[in-house]
């Protein structure tokens, strides 16, 4: 499978390993209470002209962002962030699509195709690969941010696009109705150490 061989390459690991940093450390202190799994509606993306500031035309549809979906619960599943994905061979080759100015665009859903979620310009420093890994972020408001990895193609002529998504903490908490809130920079009660007493020490006599 394509998208796994992808994510084999230590480009794509590093890829994955992005996503780890999206909800920076308040996504590290949620409630563990577990909450319901919501549907998750397929996201459109494609590769426009332009920049983020102003995306012009399609050039290349990307397949549609989607989650996991009715496969087991595993690992912390109740503290993890969900995350969408897409994996697409699209038929311009990478220096094609670096020759000019273009962007990663990710739409919030096909009946809403005019609101863009997440967009980042295609360009940056390749990898020992040959690969581009650009950053995704937030635009309208709309809580994703994320990350896609654009490689050569094996065949020469076209370039495998592997994009991601996924809420920031701010964007979680909103669709939650705002019952979670961040405790980056509050002061542990418990002193940080699961309630153990270490006391004061004591100066030597």
């Amino acid at each position: 499978m394509r998208f796994g061989k992808m994510i084999a390459t230590a480009g794509g690991a590093a890829a994955l390993a992005g996503m780890v940093a999206l909800g920076g450390p308040a996504a590290w202190a949620q409630d563990a209470t577990p909450q319901a799994t919501e549907a998750m509606v397929p996201r459109p993306a494609h590769i426009h002209t332009g920049t983020c500031d102003e995306v012009g035309e399609v050039v290349a549809p990307l397949t549609d962002l989607t989650g996991a979906t009715g496969g087991d619960r595993v690992g912390q599943a109740r503290r993890a962030i969900p995350a969408e994905s897409s994996f697409t061979s699209v038929p311009m080759t990478l220096d094609a699509i670096l020759g000019a100015d273009h962007v990663v665009n990710v739409h919030l859903s096909a009946e809403e195709i005019g609101t863009y979620i997440a967009c980042g310009e295609v360009g940056g420093m390749l990898t020992p690969e040959g690969a581009v890994i650009i950053g995704l972020r937030e635009l309208n408001n709309s809580g994703f941010t994320g990350i896609a990895y654009l490689a050569p193609g094996a065949d020469g002529a076209s370039t495998d696009v592997s994009a991601f998504v996924a809420p920031t903490q701010s964007g979680r908490n909103r669709d939650r109705g705002g019952d979670e809130t961040a405790t980056v920079g509050a002061t542990p009660t418990d002193g940080g150490m699961g309630g153990m007493d270490m006391g004061t020490p004591e100066a030597d006599s």
